[in-house]
C-alpha cells in the first residue's frame, strides 16, 4: 500500500470521525456571529432619539444605526439558516398595498412611494428586534439599553435647558418654551419618555424602588417639558390603565371591570365640577413658560384639531374610498384652499382619507393583533420572558397610551413605537411556548 492509498483509504470501522470545531462563543454563550446583529440592535435603541439633522426621505442619524442592525440580522439569519418571525406582516401589507393604490390614483405619487419605503423600513426595524432580541437574554439586554439611555437623554435634556442650549433642548421661537430633545417634535419627544416610562416600571429597572422612583419623576417632568397635551393625557391613560390591569392579572375580569368603571365615574364627575376652560385660561396667563405653552394651549390645540378633522372629512367625502395617498392631506387641503391646510392629526382617521379601505382593515388588524398578543402578556401567573418583564400590566399601559396619543396625533411613522411592538410581539410569542 502506498503512502497515497493510506491517505484515501476509508476510515476504520469503529474508529473516532473528525469533529468540526464548534462555533466561537462569548462569554454570554451565544456564537459571536449572532452577537453583532445583537450589539447593533441595542445600539440603535440607544440613538432612537437622534432624528435631526434629517437628510433626503426625511432619514436621520438614528437611521444609519437601524439600517445597520437590519442588516447584520438578515445577514446572520441567512448565513446560520435561521428560522425567522415576520409579526405584523399582514396588516402592514394591507396598509401598504392602501397607499400604493392611493398614491397611483393622488395627486402625489412618488412622495406616496417615499411613504412606503419608510412604512418597509419601520417594519423591517420591527422584524430585527423580534428575530434578534427574541431570547430573554436578547430582550433584557435591548430593555436595559433602551431604559438607561431613556434616563441618560432625560438628563442631557435637562442640561441643555440648564445651559440654554437649543441644540440640545430642541426649542424653536414657533414652539415657546416646549422642547423636542433631538426629536424635532415636541409629542414625539413626549411619546418616547412616555414609554420609557412604561418600560422603567415593566422591567423593574432600575432595581432599588426608590431610584426607580427618581427616574420616574424624571422622565414625567421630560414629558412635561415638552408642553405636549397628548402626552399628558397618555400618562393619565397609562396610570389608570396600569391599575385596571393590574386588579385583572390579580383579581380576573369582573374586578377589573368594576375598576374600569370606577375610574370612568370619577373621570366623569371631576369633569363635570372643574372647569377645564378657566384651567386652560388661568395657564395661558401665567407667568411660567411652560404652563402657557404646554396646558395653557390646550383649547387652541383642540380647536386645531377640530378644524383640521372637519377639513378632512370634507376631503374624503370628496375623494374616492380608495384613499388619495400617504402625505396627500395637507397638499389637497392647500389646492382646495381650505382656511387650515394641516396634515391629518390621526393615524386612525389618515388611514381611511390616505390610505382608503383596503389601509383602514390594515389598520384594524394591526389593532387587534396588538390587543391580542398585549392580552396574552396579562393573562394571569405570566412572567413574559422568564420574568424580564416583570410588571405585564405596565407594558400594557405603555400600549394604551401611545394608542390613544395615536387618535390626536400621527404615530406609526415613528421608530420608538414600532420598537414598542417589537417588544410586545417578542413577550407574546414567548408566552406562547
Amino acid at each position: 500500500m502506498t503512502i497515497a492509498d493510506m491517505t484515501t483509504a476509508p476510515p476504520r470501522r469503529g474508529a473516532q470521525q473528525p469533529v468540526a470545531p464548534p462555533p466561537a462563543l462569548g462569554t454570554d454563550g451565544r456564537p459571536r456571529a449572532r452577537r453583532l446583529p445583537l450589539v447593533l440592535s441595542a445600539v440603535a435603541v440607544v440613538m432612537l432619539p437622534v432624528t435631526v439633522p434629517r437628510g433626503p426621505g426625511n432619514l436621520g442619524p438614528a437611521d444609519l444605526f437601524i439600517v445597520l442592525a437590519i442588516a447584520a440580522w438578515l445577514f446572520s439569519s441567512v448565513a446560520d439558516g435561521q428560522r425567522m418571525r415576520f409579526p405584523y406582516a399582514l396588516a402592514i401589507g394591507l396598509l401598504m398595498a392602501g397607499g400604493a393604490i392611493g398614491g397611483l390614483a393622488g395627486p402625489l405619487p412618488d412622495a406616496a412611494l417615499l411613504a412606503l419605503v419608510q412604512d418597509l423600513l419601520l417594519l423591517a426595524w420591527c422584524w430585527a428586534l423580534v428575530n434578534v432580541c427574541g431570547t430573554p437574554a436578547g430582550a433584557d439586554l435591548m430593555l436595559k439599553a433602551w431604559v438607561y439611555s431613556a434616563v441618560t437623554w432625560a438628563c442631557v435634556l435637562f442640561a441643555g435647558l440648564a445651559a440654554g442650549l437649543p441644540a440640545l433642548t430642541g426649542q424653536i421661537p414657533t414652539e415657546g418654551s416646549r422642547t423636542a430633545l433631538t426629536f424635532g417634535d415636541p409629542n414625539v419627544c413626549a411619546n418616547y419618555f412616555y414609554i420609557s416610562l412604561a418600560l422603567v416600571w415593566a422591567t423593574g429597572r432600575p432595581r432599588r424602588r426608590s431610584l426607580r422612583v427618581l427616574v420616574s419623576v424624571l422622565l414625567i417632568a421630560a414629558v412635561v417639558s415638552t408642553g405636549s397635551n397628548s402626552g399628558l393625557v397618555s400618562l393619565a391613560v397609562g396610570l389608570s390603565g396600569t391599575f385596571v390591569f393590574a386588579t385583572f392579572r390579580r383579581s380576573g375580569l369582573i374586578p377589573a371591570l368594576a375598576a374600569t368603571v370606577c375610574i370612568l365615574v370619577g373621570a366623569a364627575v371631576c369633569l363635570s365640577t372643574i372647569s377645564l376652560h378657566s384651567i386652560q385660561r388661568r395657564a395661558y396667563t401665567s407667568g411660567y413658560a411652560v404652563l402657557r405653552d404646554g396646558v395653557g394651549r390646550g383649547q387652541a390645540s383642540v380647536t386645531e384639531r377640530s378644524k383640521v378633522l372637519s377639513e378632512s372629512l370634507k376631503l374624503y367625502a370628496d375623494g374616492g374610498p380608495l384613499g388619495e395617498g400617504p402625505v396627500s392631506t395637507k397638499p389637497r387641503m392647500e389646492a382646495a384652499m381650505d382656511p387650515y391646510p394641516k396634515e391629518a392629526h390621526d393615524d386612525y382617521f389618515a388611514a381611511l382619507l390616505e390610505r382608503g379601505i383596503v389601509g383602514a382593515v390594515g389598520l384594524l388588524i394591526l389593532i387587534t393583533g396588538l390587543l391580542i398578543r398585549t392580552g396574552s402578556v396579562l393573562r394571569r401567573g405570566a412572567e413574559p420572558l422568564g420574568g424580564v418583564i416583570r410588571s405585564p400590566q405596565a407594558l400594557a399601559a405603555g400600549v394604551a397610551g401611545t394608542m390613544t396619543t395615536m387618535a390626536v396625533y400621527e404615530l406609526l411613522h415613528v421608530r420608538h413605537v414600532w420598537g414598542l411592538f417589537a417588544i410586545v410581539a417578542i413577550a407574546a410569542a414567548w408566552e406562547r411556548r
